[in-house]
């Protein structure tokens, strides 16, 4: 999916209820599960054919789904949690809008993002509660303001270069004092000396 520096941000919120409420069920039924197989196992002679026959399809029935729902599925879900988009951030040369309220740059103190990951980027795990696939919605923008407040707000990433849509932005910001050297090149993946020494030499410090 392509991002555009005009659709900036999505800012949301994590709900309290889990998307896949299936999930607490299979996780739930082995409290009934376990204990019919031991008694098919340790009483089946006293039990009738039928109720035993009965209890070993229901733990096979139990097992495929929750082979199929769960492991195999996982492969095909983000994670088990659910959000709500609550507005947006908007990056301008001259001001940040957030939440439809306007900020100028000479209001803010700093700026510190921290981008950890990305819709569908994969993260491992596929067990019950961990499928394998991110939502994207573990980032944090944090702005101190000059007269000490604090806001901190969690966005989603579209994709892994989201946040060069904002590059011109977020240099002009760094430029300015406003982002850390070292967070805008995080921001933007710029990981090597080479780079790094690159990037000074042609984004020289406003106050430098």
């Amino acid at each position: 999916m392509r991002a555009y520096a005009e659709e900036g941000l999505s800012i949301v919120e994590v709900l309290p209820e889990p998307k896949y409420k299936y999930y607490d069920i299979i996780d739930k039924e082995w409290v009934v599960i376990l204990p019919l197989i031991a008694i098919a196992l340790f009483f089946h002679r006293y039990l009738p054919d039928f109720v035993t026959i009965f209890i070993f399809v229901l733990s096979i029935v139990y097992y495929l789904v929750n082979f199929f729902y769960v492991r195999i599925g996982n492969l095909l879900r983000s994670e088990n949690i659910t959000y709500s988009t609550l507005g947006k951030i908007y990056f301008y040369m001259d001001f940040v809008e957030i939440l439809d309220r306007r900020f100028d740059l000479f209001e803010i103190e700093n700026m510190e993002f921290t981008c950890v990951t990305y819709e569908d980027k994969y993260i491992g795990g596929g067990s019950l509660y961990n499928p394998v696939n991110s939502a994207g919605i573990y980032n944090f923008l944090s702005i101190r303001f000059k007269d000490g407040t604090v806001n901190k707000y969690q966005f989603k990433l579209l994709n892994e270069i989201h946040m060069f849509s904002f590059r011109k932005e977020l240099v002009h910001y760094y430029k300015l004092g406003l982002i850390r050297e070292l967070n805008l090149h995080d921001i933007l993946g710029n990981h090597t000396f080479e780079s790094k020494s690159d990037f000074r030499k042609h984004n020289p410090k406003y106050n430098a």
